[in-house]
């Protein structure tokens, strides 16, 4: 080189041609990958239904007692219920008002969330993505989609995978098994040896050690349009009283909240008034052995008089459900549950069907099994579901309304 210095030149020149050359198209598709498919971390909050939830927060050690509302969970953290309930939402960045998934947390459930990461850029293609992972208990997910970006799902335990996009969806896991209920949506259930299966709405899969078995059926939903997703008319009809014609009456609205449609139950007056929907149902239930109730609610705010709970009768709650019904004698009979906030007066009633929750916070609400609970008088034939409020001033959510029905 050193005696042909116009070959070492020409070698220099061509280098830095490359090198140039390179550089010209490493920066660009760098930067274009990096655009495209750069992840942040969601923004995970921790609400606390029934505390305290046990929680080991990642890269802080011991397990803490959580007793209220936390944001900010971050990825890797471990969430163990007991007696408990808990949910986590999941708010996409960098508008945090934005929920893309929210999943219920039951009682003697232990969930891992490994991650849970959004586009970092608009231009991005990729969708928002939650991994959650179920040690054991159950688990209700919703998943929602903003405007542009569909939301991705996926659930894993000891033997399988679930794949959730936008719906409604219920994961048992225990020590073998695995069950995914689809109530509204599209899954897909998957592990190391078995073919894929697809579940649409109303199916559901078992994963049970290494075999998947489905699609199966999951339980009849007597209830049409709980979700709310179109008007309330022509299943549900709404309905109004008070006793001062004089006083502002109540609303009964769909309305949204969360991503997610809700029927809202509203007034703002003094003295009695009750305002609510309710849909006939007629359906006869005596082949069935199981009946459950599942709905989730929010009570923003009420006040009697200065008070919380259900008025000096224990009848006026910002929530109340009732199942009308004939048993098997034909004899007419109604099954009551209620929600309420804040500390009624001293010598206030509290019926015991009555529920005190945390205001502003979503509580998810499962019956058990009626027809256990109702066996002295077995319900012979479901006539309607009311959902009303009943009070002075109130303002409360519900949405998720089900009656479901096993043979």
């Amino acid at each position: 080189m050193r005696k042909n210095p116009e070959r070492l030149a020409w070698v220099v020149l061509l280098a830095s041609f490359f090198l140039c050359i390179g550089v010209a198209v490493a920066i660009p598709l760098g930067t274009r990958h990096y655009i495209l498919y750069a992840r942040v971390e969601q923004n995970v909050t921790l609400e606390v239904q029934r505390g305290p939830l046990s929680a080991t927060l990642a890269g802080r050690g011991a397990p803490v007692a959580i007793d209220e509302e936390r944001d900010e969970i971050p990825e890797g953290t471990i969430i163990a219920t007991e007696s408990t309930s808990g949910r986590l939402v999941m708010h996409a960045p960098p508008d945090d008002d934005l929920v893309i998934a929210t999943v219920q947390l039951y009682d003697n459930t232990e969930v891992v969330l490994p991650s849970a990461r959004s586009p970092r850029f608009s231009t991005s293609r990729l969708p928002h993505q939650v991994i959650l992972e179920v040690k054991a208990g159950r688990v209700r997910i919703n998943v929602s989609s903003d405007d542009g970006r569909p939301t991705v799902v996926e659930v894993h335990a000891s033997n399988g995978v679930a794949t959730l996009t936008e719906g409604s969806y219920e994961v048992k896991v225990n020590q073998t098994r695995m069950e995914v209920s689809v109530r509204d949506g599209r899954a897909q259930v998957s592990n190391n040896d078995e073919p894929l299966i697809p579940l649409g709405p109303a199916q559901r899969a078992i994963i049970e050690g290494q075999k998947i078995t489905g699609p199966l059926p999951t339980a009849r939903n007597l209830v049409v349009n709980g979700d709310f997703q179109v008007p309330l008319e022509p299943s549900w009809t709404s309905y109004r009283e008070q006793t001062d014609p004089q006083q502002p009456p109540g609303s009964a609205s769909i309305t949204t909240d969360e991503g997610q449609e809700v029927i809202r139950l509203q007034r703002t007056g003094s003295n009695h008034a009750e305002v609510g929907i309710r849909q006939e149902i007629r359906y006869d239930v005596r082949d069935f052995t199981s009946l459950e109730l599942h709905l989730i609610v929010r009570i923003i705010q009420q006040d009697i008089a200065g008070f919380g709970g259900c008025g000096y009768l224990g009848s006026e709650c910002p929530i109340i459900v009732r199942i009308d019904y004939k048993d098997i004698h034909g004899t007419d009979r109604e099954w009551l549950h209620s929600f309420y906030t804040g500390e009624p007066a001293d010598d206030w009633l509290m019926n015991w069907w009555a529920e005190k929750v945390q205001p502003g916070n979503w509580h998810t609400y499962d019956s058990g099994n009626l027809m256990e609970e109702l066996a002295d008088s077995p319900p012979a034939l479901i006539k309607s579901l009311t959902i009303y409020a009943s009070g002075h001033n109130f303002d409360a959510l519900v949405t998720e309304v089900e009656l479901l029905a096993q043979e």
